[in-house]
């Protein structure tokens, strides 16, 4: 669930960098396999997989060959690292999250009891996650 929640603001940031730009922001689906791995991918054509260790670290690389990691720590928190090393999110415990996005613009999360997570950056824009029964979410 926590690596979904990973590209799922990766998405974010890209939507929140192009909403004033675009009315119609992309849409993402991810999926999940029986061992776990993840697949998301956007309506523009934008590819993430992904899966999680057994200590609840997780690996996310995109179709382009960029690279996220997330190491959690023995509280359950978890810091986002990009391939260059430079921290770009964190999630506490509680499902609280922060990320720095391009240009500075910083997205806060919120997670309802339901599992479906409000985004909000900066500028004020606003994005919704719902998840299905089949635990796959979609971004608008």
């Amino acid at each position: 669930m926590k690596l979904l929640k990973l590209i799922t603001l990766v998405f974010l940031t890209n939507v929140f960098i192009s909403a004033n730009a675009n009315p119609n922001p992309p849409e993402m689906r991810c999926q999940t396999d029986s061992y776990g791995n993840k697949t998301c991918q956007d309506n523009r054509g934008n590819a993430w997989f992904g899966r999680t260790d057994s200590s609840g670290n997780e690996t996310w690389r995109d179709n382009k060959g960029n690279t996220m990691t997330g190491v959690r720590d023995s509280f359950g928190n978890i810091t986002y690292r990009d391939s260059a090393g430079k921290i770009r999110g964190r999630e506490d415990s509680f499902g609280n999250k922060a990320w720095q996005g391009k240009g500075g613009n910083v997205i806060k999360g919120r997670t309802d009891s339901f599992g479906n997570t409000d985004y909000r950056d900066s500028s004020g824009n606003l994005i919704k996650c719902y998840k299905d029964s089949f635990d796959n979410e979609t971004c608008r």
